[in-house]
């Protein structure tokens, strides 16, 4: 797989359940919604790649990420294949670190984020919020 079409995105999750999502500016789909994350580069690992996109894009630093999936999706022609992420032990509170790419980051609950997120974001936020359901219906079980 070309690293250039292959990604990963980190669903923070802040102490009261909620996840942080930024609207894009001057990239890929501006205006729209999305988790920090970007392209894979060559020889990084999937969870380097995740831990270093923390760093530039929030300023937050941490050694614990959960996989949730992976999403295929296309983009303007071709196959990009995510890799999703979610991440609730982090040092550090979300900073704009990249506002030339980001107009700013908020926490959401779910059912009350915004509309227009990236569509492999949103997949894999679907798939996360099955995860979590199906965990708590475990735990009352």
């Amino acid at each position: 797989m070309h690293p250039q079409h292959s990604g990963v995105f980190v669903i923070v999750v802040n102490s009261k359940n909620q996840y942080l999502l930024g609207k894009r500016k001057d990239s890929y789909k501006a205006g729209m919604y999305g988790f920090p994350g970007g392209r894979l580069e060559l020889n990084e690992t999937l969870i380097e790649c995740g831990k270093r996109e923390l760093r530039e894009e929030l300023g937050l630093k941490t050694n614990i990420l959960k996989f949730v999936g992976v999403i295929r999706e296309l983009q303007d022609g071709y196959n990009f294949i995510h890799f999703a992420f979610v991440c609730n032990k982090y040092i550090g509170k979300p900073q704009l670190k990249e506002p030339n790419k980001c107009e700013g980051w908020d926490f959401y609950s779910s059912g009350h984020q915004p509309k227009d997120i990236l569509p492999g974001h949103r997949a894999g936020l679907d798939i996360f919020l099955k995860q979590e359901a199906e965990q708590y219906r475990d735990i009352i079980k």
